[in-house]
C-alpha cells in the first residue's frame, strides 16, 4: 500500500488532469456557441425592430401650369415600425408608399395610400395605410 503523502498527490493530478479535461470542454463549446452567433445567416432569422421615416413617391408631376409644394407633403403616420430580419432591416432608411399619380391634380389632395414592401419584406396581413397630403398651387402668372 501507498503511503498517504503520495496517494494524495495521485489524486491532487487526477484531480488537476479532470479538470483540465472539463476547462477544455467548456472553452470549445462556448466559441462553438460564439461562432454561430457570428454566422451572416442568423441574422436572417434573429427578428428585429426599426423606426423608419416613410416616403411618398411620385409617378408624375403636375399639369402644366401648377407645382408641387414638396416641402408643405405631409404623411400620418410620419414614421413606421417595422419588424423582420435583422439582417434585411439594418440598411433600411425608410419606408415608401405605393406609386401616387398627380398628373391631373390641380390643388391641395389628402389621399390614403398603402405602403409597399420595405427592404424586400412583405407587409403582411391588411396593408397599411398612410395618409398622404399633396399640397398643389398654380404657378404665378399661370391659370
Amino acid at each position: 500500500m501507498r503511503p498517504p503523502a503520495k496517494r494524495n498527490r495521485a489524486l491532487l493530478v487526477v484531480a488537476l488532469i479532470l479538470a483540465l479535461i472539463t476547462y477544455t470542454y467548456v472553452n470549445h463549446a462556448l466559441q462553438q456557441s460564439e461562432k454561430r452567433f457570428q454566422d451572416p445567416s442568423y441574422r436572417l432569422i434573429k427578428l428585429t425592430a426599426k423606426t423608419v421615416p416613410v416616403k411618398v413617391r411620385f409617378a408624375s408631376n403636375p399639369p402644366e401650369g401648377y407645382r408641387l409644394l414638396v416641402k408643405r407633403v405631409t404623411v400620418k403616420p410620419s414614421k413606421v415600425t417595422l419588424i423582420g430580419p435583422e439582417a434585411l432591416l439594418e440598411e433600411t432608411a425608410s419606408a415608401e408608399t405605393a406609386i401616387l399619380d398627380i398628373s391631373q391634380t390641380t390643388r391641395k389632395i389628402t389621399k390614403a395610400i398603402p405602403l409597399e414592401s420595405v427592404a424586400g419584406i412583405h407587409l403582411g396581413g391588411e396593408p397599411y395605410i398612410v395618409e398622404v397630403t399633396v399640397p398643389i398651387e398654380p404657378l404665378e402668372g399661370g391659370r
